[in-house]
């Protein structure tokens, strides 16, 4: 049972106007996965939250006796780029319901119809508690109907206040080695442009953002980064379609040339989007495109069942899988099958690692599992600067960006 002093609310999200698209499963996992990693930041512990049912979470605060509906607003915001962009058509509206716990969980597996019945406020009194419906623009008490909206100032106030906005640029996240646990370097990623809003805090980005036109970028930074510190991988992502392809190879030239060749042992490219089963010829000619810019290549993939038994020998120091989006157990079972084939990957001589680590039980699966590298959310924050080479106990994770500037970092030893 529930402490009667804890807030409790169920989180319905609404997309569309009657929440029917062509594949609506499909929907409905962009919609976990875009809001599960919102709420994995922005729900910290000692609160709670749960995916119940789909477009539907429980969440408790039981530091508080009610929700603030308006911290809900950069979910609504996020869910709405990420589904039609910033200047898309759609709608995304966000309902929650405060109540006992019954009623909570009658009110997570509400109808359609139910639903735009409450969004347009004809409230049938079949739940007992507060309803809120939540916008990217604004907060509206539905039950009871134009009741106050309770701990922030007014929606002109808020909006009066001008947003200072942080620029799109390179984030990292920490790699951290299970059985030894230590840190032995960091991914580079690229952060959404964001906003502080009145609380004073950026609104967490919803994804690591790895795509073509991203690389260059992240090479700019990250090389640099990486000069200020004194130990530690840092690995690269670099597109596997682009590198295919002949101009791909010759646009990203002087950017590799420009790497620090001093440090090219530090340096790892990590190859995302490389299919089940690449041929010979192509990741030959990836090899020699960029073996004199780095020490090590990390192949980055998205099917478990990856043939590692066709890789070429020496060709990557690593195969890592990107988890596949949606619910929680698709997820356990992709990390399963891959860690099926360790004793293949043993025989290559070939590390295997796991990243997009979301959540406390994906992070526990990998370990049991033996995953020997893993990166995500569930270990570290997105960074502003990357994570110094440290030990750091699992029960100590997710590292989060203040603990990056401990001054007990330990020295680098790191040696794959």
């Amino acid at each position: 049972m529930v402490d009667p002093m804890t807030a409790l609310a169920c989180l319905k999200i609404f997309v569309g106007e009657d929440l029917c698209f062509t594949d609506s499963d499909s929907m409905a996992a962009l919609v976990a996965k875009v809001a599960g990693a919102y709420l994995e930041t922005a729900w910290a512990w000692p609160r709670r939250y749960g995916l119940v049912a789909p477009f539907s979470f429980v969440l408790t605060d039981p530091r508080a006796e009610r929700l603030d509906g308006r911290e809900l607003q950069a979910l609504a915001l996020a869910l709405q780029r990420k589904l039609f962009g910033d200047r898309g058509d759609g709608d995304v509206t966000l309902l929650t319901f405060e109540g006992d716990q019954n009623d909570v969980m009658r009110f997570a597996g509400a109808s359609t119809h139910l639903l735009k019945s409450l969004l347009n406020g004809e409230d049938d009194g079949l739940f007992a508690g507060r309803i809120c419906k939540i916008s990217p623009t604004g907060v509206e008490s539905l039950a009871p109907r134009g009741g106050p909206v309770e701990g922030l100032p007014p929606m002109e106030v808020l909006r009066a206040q001008a947003p200072v906005v942080a620029p799109a640029r390179t984030a990292y996240r920490g790699v951290f080695h299970t059985q030894r646990e230590i840190f032995v370097g960091n991914i580079a990623v690229w952060r959404e442009v964001g906003s502080v809003s009145a609380f004073g805090m950026e609104p967490p980005p919803m994804t690591d953002l790895i795509q073509a036109e991203h690389d260059i970028p992240n090479l700019r930074s990250a090389s640099l980064a990486l000069e200020r510190q004194d130990s530690g991988m840092m690995f690269l992502p670099l597109s596997f379609s682009t590198l295919v392809k002949p101009s791909g190879r010759t646009e990203l030239t002087p950017f590799l040339n420009a790497l620090p060749a001093a440090l090219r042992g530090r340096l790892a490219a990590a190859i995302y989007g490389a299919p089940r089963a690449p041929s010979f010829s192509a990741l030959s000619q990836i090899k020699r495109a960029i073996e004199p810019f780095f020490g090590r290549i990390d192949l980055g993939v998205s099917d478990p069942a990856f043939q590692v038994d066709d890789l070429p020998p020496d060709l990557a120091a690593s195969v890592t899988l990107t988890l596949p989006a949606g619910l929680e157990a698709v997820r356990l079972a992709a990390i399963s099958r891959f860690m099926r084939d360790a004793a293949g990957y043993r025989r290559k001589r070939v590390w295997q690692g796991v990243t997009d680590v979301r959540t406390r039980r994906e992070r526990q699966a990998c370990i049991e599992a033996g995953v020997p590298f893993i990166t995500g959310p569930a270990v570290t924050d997105l960074l502003e600067t990357p994570a110094a080479v440290q030990h750091c106990p699992v029960l100590h994770l997710p590292l989060h960006d203040w603990s990056t500037r401990a001054e007990a970092a330990a020295p680098a030893s790191f040696v794959a």
